[in-house]
């Protein structure tokens, strides 16, 4: 792979930057309130709390296996039917494909906008129009799997190679032929592929949307956490674990077989009796999911909610946006960057030494990294909001909390892509500097971090993207934000407090990502 490299940009704007980051680190501390000091004196307090989640309760097996499978089959339900509707809608967003402005931005303006809505909060409007219980979740997970496959799904139409397009279109191909003929075999390997990572990502997310009501494994956390059953709740965890561990490892796997191919060549009747058996293994998946959940349907009462909910979302509460004395909005959305930001910094700088012991090609034992990468997946299969708890136990129910919750999770997902980043580099420059006796510390600093330091700093803009995200649902259990007021306008059925809160919550997740993708563009 060629080296990377980007512009510097003059010393001035450097200085520029580096200062306004800074302005923001410091601002961001302040906000949350976050201190050393609190965290360490509340350091006994997490001891206590992990030392009454151990030893696990082993025997709730018997309790949990059902609440697994049910959230395995709101995963497999979810992520399936909403794959079904973001192809469409990610060929109606391909500029490629559909060439007409008016309907391509429509398009992306209804992916956005059901990308920026947090999943647990999805779960948390369902809860309350069809009840406690699968549905609920399964529903939110549709919602989720549009939003994150769609916009996956348009890039990878935009970038596939427009010659069979150009030929087709040349000899008068219609719209449909040139979509079966030479766009879907073309992205069909990559689509699949974004489909496997979407599941991996809905397992992790099905299993916490219990916390409101919505089903699976987390309704019988949040149990377990009312009960304080802290053994029970580390059981929970644990199995979680197991399962995204393995299916990640399977996931993986596939994806690497179609993005890359086989590593050995494989007869053509092989491949094919593969891809059938593949296929019958889907459909019993499926099957399995749809007999096996019980989905409630609709309750009586869901259609005078429903004009209920849609009539206060249409009419917002504007005087909740700044109240000079007191909780409002832009307060709360403040907080909530807070926390991102802070989160992001602490988790950008923690990871660091787990990627390079996670990345393969920084040592010579295949162990070593394969220990690495097992850490970071176990890491990052803990869901923030079981993190937040812990630290509310620390520095009480308040931002700081959400601030390490993020850090610590974020080092999981940040790590994975930075030893990826690590491991696709040019390895000749390093075994150069090796070859005329540099040491460690040389090599590091002239031939691997001027290689990874664009893709690192894309990857920290990625992953601030979806701190705002995940900081949105903190409140949710009192680690601060925007969650906090939306919880309780939810449980109070405020519907127009509702609407302001998510339209607070759209603009400023829209804007964050709008900045971030430009500056990813320009960095690498």
């Amino acid at each position: 792979m060629s080296v990377t490299t980007v512009k510097k940009p003059p010393r001035t704007k450097f200085y520029l930057i580096t200062l306004i980051m800074v302005l923001f680190l410091i601002g961001s501390i302040y906000q949350t309130d976050a201190t050393l000091t609190k965290l360490v004196s509340g350091t006994p307090e997490i001891l206590k709390f992990i030392a009454e989640m151990f030893p696990p309760d082993w025997l709730f097996f018997a309790d949990i296996w059902k609440p697994m499978a049910q959230t395995l089959q709101m995963s497999i339900i979810g992520t399936t039917i909403g794959a079904l509707f973001a192809y469409p809608m990610a060929l109606l967003a391909a500029r490629n494909v559909t060439t007409a402005p008016w309907l391509f931005y429509p398009a992306r303006l209804i992916m956005n906008l059901i990308r920026t809505i947090p999943d647990l909060l999805y779960a948390a409007l369902f809860a309350v129009l069809v009840g406690f219980g699968p549905t609920a979740g399964t529903l939110a997970l549709i919602f989720f799997t549009f939003g994150i496959l769609s916009k996956l799904s348009y890039e990878s139409t935009e970038a596939i190679d427009p010659g069979p397009l150009e030929a087709m279109t040349a000899v008068g191909a219609n719209k449909l032929k040139l979509i079966r003929f030479g766009v879907i075999p073309q992205v069909a390997p990559t689509y699949l592929a974004h489909f496997l990572y979407t599941f991996e990502v809905s397992i992790r997310a099905s299993a916490i949307l219990g916390l409101v009501g919505a089903g699976g494994i987390g309704l019988l956390l949040k149990n377990t956490l009312d009960l304080f059953r802290y053994d029970q709740s580390c059981a929970i965890v644990i199995y979680t674990l197991l399962v995204v561990v393995i299916i990640d490892m399977v996931s993986t796997r596939f994806r690497s077989y179609l993005l890359k191919g086989s590593a050995k060549p494989m007869s053509e009747s092989r491949a094919r009796t593969y891809k059938i058996l593949g296929s019958f293994a889907i459909i019993a998946l499926f099957i399995w999911a749809l007999t096996g959940l019980e989905l409630t349907g609709f309750q009586p009462t869901t259609w005078i909610l429903t004009k209920s909910m849609l009539s206060g979302l249409m009419h917002p509460d504007w005087a909740y946006v700044y109240i000079p004395d007191g909780e409002d909005l832009l307060r709360s959305l403040l907080e909530t960057l807070s926390i991102s930001y802070l989160g992001n910094f602490v988790s950008a700088f923690v990871c660091l030494p787990f990627a390079f012991w996670a990345a393969a090609n920084m040592s010579r034992f295949r162990a070593v990294s394969g220990t690495g990468k097992f850490f970071l997946s176990v890491v990052r299969t803990i869901p923030e909001i079981i993190m937040a708890l812990i630290f509310i136990k620390a520095v009480g129910p308040n931002a700081y909390a959400g601030v390490m919750a993020l850090g610590l999770h974020s080092v999981g997902m940040l790590g994975k892509l930075y030893a990826e980043a690590i491991e696709n580099m040019d390895m000749g420059p390093t075994e150069a500097m090796t070859a005329v006796g540099a040491n460690i510390w040389q090599r590091m600093a002239f031939a691997v971090v001027p290689q990874v330091i664009p893709d690192f700093i894309s990857y920290t803009l990625y992953r601030f993207e979806i701190n705002v995200r995940s900081a949105t649902l903190l409140g949710v259990i009192g680690a601060g934000g925007i969650g906090t007021p939306l919880i309780f306008a939810l449980n109070a059925r405020q519907w127009p407090r509702v609407g302001i809160i998510l339209i607070g919550i759209i603009i400023t997740v829209s804007v964050i990502d709008y900045i971030s993708g430009a500056l990813r563009k320009r960095i690498v």
